[in-house]
């Protein structure tokens, strides 16, 4: 972890990286442990689509700060599964468990930790078109009865908890999921 860290602070690892932390050797985490890696990154990353106002310059050099990376866990055990839940849940946080990796790409995942229902049910239907902008999910989706803007601001928020990707389409922003394929339990 510490030069992932390293690589952050000094600004050398590509703007929008994924960075896949990989548990299969390991056997247990505590919630410290958790909060030292994957947290450390997720809150990075969330800091990096708030608004420069609200930024605070870190007072610590282990203090996150404001970079473009998303993250996902893999290879965890079902009993690292179980921390990151008691972890995540009661913090109100997603993360994605990534359970098939090819090179550099996550092709499936799972969803750990908390998202609420409009959120769950936004990241659902982007999983299925792949990528998209709010008014192409709204024409898909007229039956669902969500505005254009709701679908922007849902979208626009799955990209702040680091779900999902956005990238300029025009004068809109075109959505995609970390993952190829989000497996739902």
């Amino acid at each position: 972890m510490s030069s992932v860290a390293k690589v952050v602070a000094e600004g050398s690892l590509p703007q929008g990286s994924l960075v896949l932390l990989d548990f299969s050797e390991i056997e247990a985490v505590n919630a410290s442990y958790i909060k030292g890696t994957a947290f450390w990154l997720l809150t990075c990353g969330q800091m990096s689509t708030r608004s420069v106002e609200s930024q605070l310059s870190p007072r610590h050099s282990a203090d996150p700060r404001p970079y473009d990376l998303y993250v996902c866990v893999t290879g965890l055990a079902p009993a690292l599964v179980e921390e990151f839940q008691e972890f995540l849940k009661p913090r109100g946080l997603p993360l994605l468990h990534a359970s098939r990796v090819k090179g550099e790409k996550v092709e499936e995942a799972r969803l750990l930790g908390h998202l609420d229902s409009a959120l769950l049910q936004t990241l659902k239907v982007l999983s299925c078109e792949g990528r998209a902008t709010a008014p192409q999910l709204f024409e898909a989706n007229t039956k669902e009865g969500v505005t254009v803007t709701a679908w922007n601001n849902r979208l626009n928020d799955l990209n702040g908890l680091r779900l999902v990707r956005r990238f300029r389409a025009g004068r809109a922003w075109e959505y995609e999921t970390i993952a190829r394929k989000l497996l739902w339990e």
